[in-house]
């Protein structure tokens, strides 16, 4: 996958931390600093990755034709927890983002927001990983798309924040919610 390497550094002029880039949001995916990450963006997307590594070892039981009925349904409700964590990290990223790029409001509608974009970066990265794992060669097609698409995903989260702090977009300002209170 390429992605820009540049990181930021330090904050902008309004004293908030500047938005990760995509390269360290893939990176949080995978690797955690000692001590954690200090980024709250950053903080979470480790953590939704975490989230959905533990999710799919658990759905592939659900899945599984052989398991126990108990054990499915024992996978089932872990599954929905995870899935309610997930969107509790998301609503984290979005609430981040409602406040530390919501400056310039005429800009062009992003469709979704912030968590929701990363969510789909991990969800991608997931996919590519679990592929990598039963794939013979890393060269597979289906590898290849993976990691094709993480990187797409990539440079739209990357030209999103560049046009978010330019003004030419805006994230939307009622999201869904997705946390435990918005989940039916």
């Amino acid at each position: 996958m390429t992605l820009a390497t540049e990181v930021p550094t330090g904050t902008p002029a309004g004293g908030s931390p500047a938005p990760p880039h995509a390269t360290a949001v893939v990176r949080a995916f995978t690797t955690i600093p000692p001590g954690g990450y200090q980024h709250p963006v950053l903080a979470a997307a480790a953590a939704l990755a975490a989230e959905s590594r533990l999710r799919a070892s658990d759905y592939r039981i659900v899945c599984d034709p052989r398991a126990d009925d108990p054990i499915v349904a024992s996978a089932a409700r872990t599954v929905r927890s995870r899935d309610a964590e997930c969107a509790v990290l998301v609503d984290r990223i979005d609430r981040w983002a409602a406040t530390k790029l919501a400056e310039g409001r005429a800009g062009v509608l992003h469709t979704e927001s912030l968590g929701q974009l990363i969510n789909r970066m991990v969800t991608v990265w997931m996919r590519g990983q679990l592929l990598a794992d039963t794939c013979t060669s890393a060269t597979d097609a289906q590898v290849r798309v993976a990691s094709a698409q993480l990187g797409e995903l990539g440079r739209a989260y990357d030209d999103l924040i560049t046009d978010l702090r330019l003004g030419r977009r805006r994230l939307p300002e009622l999201q869904t919610p997705t946390g435990p209170q918005g989940m039916a």
